[in-house]
């Protein structure tokens, strides 16, 4: 009885056993164990003592099975506290092993195993045989661990659907293409209107050209090509600018015959500037386009007042208008726009008759809605004419400063130059009266003194371009005035080229007060090196970078040539400082090593080291000197600009250097010229006399063998001896 109980619940040991020796291999469960002695016997015995059939099989008599004779509970000797194994974590060889030729699936209630095993709970236990162990496959819940109920289908591999060819350009929607093709250049979009005729149709697509610039390539366009865009795309066109385009000469009046009602009729930006072009055309666009904002024509000689009462009838949204050199227009024409285009902020009318005409500068009076007003070369501009436009007509002034109540100009750019009519009291109007103004010229007004200037650049405070050239009677007083009004901080740009009477007295002051200051054109004055000198150490002051990698840009461009009193030293200066790398502070940082020690262990050591910081320039100035510097002066600008410090800094030294030889020798003898001569004509002289002893040397006394350095030094090799001559017979 007691083994049958010992095959009713084998509890397999918690360890793989493996066989103890090669008989226990060979022997079959049901075999009768073989009788074994010494070694053998003891592991046997040892492999089979933790299960309950071994207990019987080891010969234990019937006194020590009691517990299982008896009704009383089981003895825990009995009982393997280990949990049961897995059935899917042994392989089939070692569960055959443990339990000794039969299956080990846990048929306990209740126990972990139960719930998983796939065979039925009330199923009898038989033994396998060694033949008929084989690996089972069970599907496996991936998720849960747990094996599934059911096998998984098999999923059958179909092959994918061939996608069929298809023409990718054709299918995609129109918009994509014409979207694709904005990004070519003009040039290259006729160029490919000639792929095909559904590329051609795309490429004159009205959307491809709402913007039709022809400055950039007027030259290469043809008339065909250029009127047929217009004809295509003319109803898409908003700007339309044929600058320079003189092949529509004999094609405009069949241009404006061809043209439908729906063409050219959405124009907002209008240039013809340089374009021979007929009056009646130019009427024709005018007429059919009343959305125009901008229009340009400067230099048109058939354009006269009927044009402009063209422009004051169907233009009224205008707000540019440029008729620069237009000369049969007069202020009468002008009048009619002014009047009827009242969003006119830019007017531009250069050597236009009838400026004088006090009725035209009272409606600019009243309007008062110019920003930009152009008057050059208008000789009919005077004084009373001027101050009409600022003033009006018998304004009421001020009591105590004598000024005129007014409202203030809106004007920002201001240019009357070549106005030979005007004096100091017009541009004395102007004063506290033009509180935007951010751009001034007025060049080659020669009656113009200090005393025009004097109140205008103490009442604006936005001033950034300031141009008077040519004022003859401009002195240092105007510029040390400038420089200490509030303008001085926004002025970037000035030109006093050719003011003669202007030196180091005004200009000195002015480039320490002009911190933002970024054009300075002071040719044919009376600087010296000293403004050179004081404009390299201002721009240096602008910043400095511990970046090598960060390149400097142009802060300061400087004309300073045909000026006697600058010398190439000035010239220098300004090369030195472009150039100039200054070492900065040191700076203290702690470096981290490790350091091993006699025992092998790694030890971090701390020290601190003192580093030299270097400071590159920023901003550099762009020299404009004497031609025959300027190559030197433009390659040493190339490099600083590049980063090469190095290789700036060796053409500036020889440079000097060449510069202090030429100097020398100029002083000494009759100047460099002399000096040539002189030593070609040595150089003859040796060769003469090397001919005649018969041992010349090319290598020696040729050209390529001979170097510059060695005639000016007076080392010249010779090729062999050379004997002594006397001049006595001519004969011999």
């Amino acid at each position: 009885m007691a083994s049958t109980n010992s095959f009713a619940a084998p509890q397999p040991s918690s360890r793989p056993v493996t066989p103890a020796s090669p008989m226990m291999e060979a022997q079959t469960p049901f075999d009768p164990p073989a009788k074994l002695k010494g070694r053998h016997r003891l592991l046997q015995g040892l492999q089979r003592m933790s299960s309950s059939p071994s207990l019987a099989k080891l010969g234990r008599t019937r006194s020590s099975d009691k517990v299982y004779q008896s009704k009383q509970k089981a003895s825990i000797s009995c009982v393997s506290l280990n949990s049961p194994p897995s059935t899917y974590s042994l392989s089939p060889l070692n569960s055959y092993a443990l339990s000794n030729g039969f299956s080990t699936a846990p048929t306990t209630p209740g126990s972990p195993g139960s719930q998983q095993s796939y065979f039925e709970t009330n199923a009898r236990f038989r033994p396998l045989g060694p033949n008929e162990i084989t690996s089972v496959s069970v599907p496996i819940d991936v998720r849960t661990s747990k094996p599934l109920s059911t096998p998984l289908p098999e999923i059958s591999e179909k092959p994918f659907p061939r996608r069929p060819n298809f023409n990718f350009w054709q299918d995609m929607p129109h918009e994509l293409r014409i979207y694709i093709l904005s990004f070519l250049s003009p040039k290259d979009v006729i160029r490919a209107s000639s792929v095909s005729k559904e590329f051609h149709d795309m490429c004159f697509d009205g959307q491809l050209w709402t913007s039709l610039d022809c400055q950039t390539y007027y030259q290469q366009i043809t008339s065909d090509a250029l009127i047929k865009i217009m004809l295509k795309a003319g109803a898409f066109v908003k700007n339309l600018n044929l600058r320079g385009c003189v092949q529509l000469r004999d094609q405009w009046l069949s241009l404006g015959t061809r043209m439908t009602n729906q063409e050219c009729r959405n124009l907002e930006h209008f240039s013809i500037e340089g374009c021979k072009i007929e009056r009646s055309s130019i009427h024709f666009f005018l007429l059919r386009n009343p959305r125009l904002l901008h229009i340009n024509m400067p230099s048109m000689q058939n354009i006269n007042n009927a044009t402009m009462k063209i422009i004051a009838c169907h233009c009224p949204q205008l707000e540019l208008l440029n008729i620069d050199w237009c000369s049969q227009i007069d202020s009468k024409g002008l009048r009619k726009v002014v009047q009827s285009c009242p969003n006119l902020t830019d007017l531009r009318a250069s050597e236009v008759r009838g400026v004088d005409d006090n009725d035209f500068m009272l409606e600019l009076f009243q309007r008062n809605t110019l920003e930009r007003l152009v008057l050059q070369n208008c000789d009919s501009l005077t004084d009373e004419a001027l101050e009409i436009m600022i003033h009006g007509i018998d304004p009421e002034r001020d009591v105590l400063t004598d000024r005129p109540l007014v409202p203030p100009r809106r004007l920002r750019h201001l240019d009357i130059s070549r106005c030979r009519s005007l004096t100091d009291r017009g541009v004395k109007a102007l004063a506290y009266n033009v509180p935007y103004l951010e751009g001034f010229r007025t060049c080659q007004n020669t009656a113009l003194t200090d005393d025009a200037l004097e109140d205008l650049l103490q009442s604006v405070n936005r001033l950034t371009h300031l141009e008077v050239e040519e004022v003859e009677q401009l002195t240092n007083a105007t510029l040390i005035n400038l420089s200490k009004s509030k303008a001085a901080k926004t002025l970037e740009h000035l030109s006093i080229s050719y003011c003669e009477q202007v030196g180091d007295i005004g200009v000195l002051p002015l480039l320490k007060a002009c911190t933002e200051l970024k054009s300075l054109c002071l040719d044919n004055t009376r600087i010296s090196d000293l403004v050179l000198m004081e404009a390299s150490e201002q721009v240096r002051k602008r910043g400095n970078t511990t970046k090598r990698s960060q390149r400097p840009k142009k802060g300061l461009e400087l004309v300073a040539f045909d000026c006697a009193n600058v010398t190439w030293a000035g010239v220098r200066e300004i090369l030195q400082g472009n150039g100039r790398v200054m070492q900065g502070r040191k700076k203290s940082v702690v470096q981290t090593y490790g350091v091993e020690d006699e025992y092998g262990e790694t030890k971090e050591l701390r020290k601190v080291v003192e580093i030299q910081t270097l400071l590159y320039p920023t901003e550099i100035i762009h020299l404009k000197a004497f031609y025959g510097w300027q190559q030197t002066v433009e390659e040493h600008y190339k490099r600083c600009v590049t980063g090469r410090w190095g290789a700036a800094a060796r053409l500036e030294q020889k440079w000097a250097e060449w510069m202090v030889a030429s100097e020398e020798v100029g002083v000494v003898g009759h100047g460099w010229s002399s000096r040539r001569r002189r030593r070609r004509a040595r150089e003859a002289e040796y060769r003469v006399r090397d001919d005649e002893d018969g041992a010349a040397q090319e290598a020696a006394t040729g050209d390529e063998g001979i170097s510059e350095g060695e005639f000016v030094a007076g080392r010249i090799p010779r090729g062999g001896r050379r004997r002594a001559r006397s001049g006595g017979c001519v004969v011999m």
